[in-house]
């Protein structure tokens, strides 16, 4: 009977390491995720100070009446596009850095990158409310 080779020497964690790097890399994805909804977000609110104006123009409303907000509204737009934007190279950054801290099995979690996304979107939030608010 032939004999089989034996198996590859693995070390007993390769399967949890080989999950940890999968969650990693899934975590990378819903970074990306979440810059381009802000980038998304960002291209609409710039054109929708340029919709409020037009419509305004087309309802026949005299030019005292076009709404004001329009500059805000494109300036806001502008802020969270490069927020989506810093957000895809931070989240790069971060996947990086996780991958090497799992190898060297020094890996720990960063709050700190929730607490300032977390805060970026309430603020974020709260400015679109209040835009919305103002130029009506």
């Amino acid at each position: 009977m032939p004999q089989r080779d034996p198996e590859p020497f693995r070390p007993a964690d390769a399967s949890s390491r080989t999950r940890d790097h999968l969650a990693n890399e899934r975590t990378f994805l819903a970074w990306i995720r979440t810059s381009l909804g802000l980038i998304g977000l960002g291209f609409v609110i710039a054109r929708m100070g340029l919709l409020l104006r037009q419509l305004a123009l087309v309802s026949g409303s005299p030019p005292a009446h076009v709404p004001q907000g329009s500059h805000e509204f494109m300036i806001t737009g502008i802020v969270f596009l490069v927020l989506g934007s810093l957000l895809c190279a931070w989240s790069g950054r971060l996947y990086f850095r996780t991958r090497q801290a799992i190898d060297a099995g020094r890996y720990e979690p960063d709050s700190l990158t929730v607490t300032v996304l977390t805060t970026v979107i309430v603020l974020g939030g709260i400015l679109l409310v209040g835009l919305v608010l103002w130029s009506t």
